[in-house]
């Protein structure tokens, strides 16, 4: 049960909600009524996760095509269905979770070949550790400085970006600086 501002309410019912929200803002965006959805779901929910999903979906009033896993999604997205063929890896490194998907292209269709996922590793994980490893670099030793740990947390975050791009990354937090490599990252 979730406790809400209207009481507790279970996940289901929290769900539902959010996909009324959600059709009702394609309702109006579209001009017209949905005749069914497409849900993008995590590679790794279980089966009662995803039929949770399903009676969510049929609270709110919605008809469920499919359920479709992230990163199959994403390839769609992609646009990974338009003539290309093979075996392909699709991630998805959210903020807190892992997800990939091995999928076969062959004439614009997608079979998934596995899936696969881990719901406690994320980048929200990556950017405590470089947070962490930045704060053993600079020196500093005080954890119960909570300015100084968002400060932390902030440049670590700022050098995982920069380092999408580049070979090294400058950092300046609390007065100290110094330079991470994606080798070190």
């Amino acid at each position: 049960m979730i406790q809400t501002a209207g009481g507790l309410l279970n996940p289901i019912r929290v769900s539902a909600d959010i996909l009324k929200a959600l059709a009702a803002r394609a309702t109006e965006a579209l001009a017209g009524e949905l005749d069914g959805v497409v849900i993008t779901v995590p590679a790794y929910f279980d089966d009662a996760q995803r039929q949770g999903t399903k009676d969510a979906a049929r609270l709110a009033g919605l008809h469920v095509l499919r359920l479709l896993n992230e990163p199959t999604a994403a390839a769609i997205a992609y646009g990974l269905d338009s003539g290309q063929e093979g075996v392909i890896a699709v991630y998805d490194l959210g903020g807190g979770t892992f997800d990939i998907s091995i999928l076969r292209l062959s004439r614009g269709v997608f079979e998934v070949l596995a899936t696969g996922g881990d719901s406690a590793l994320g980048g929200d994980d990556f950017d405590h550790l470089l947070a962490d490893y930045l704060r053993e670099q600079a020196g500093f030793s005080d954890r119960s400085d909570n300015r100084l740990q968002r400060e932390l947390l902030d440049a670590a975050i700022a050098a995982k970006i920069a380092l999408s791009d580049a070979e090294a990354a400058h950092v300046e937090v609390g007065g100290w600086q110094g330079d991470i490599t994606r080798s070190q990252f």
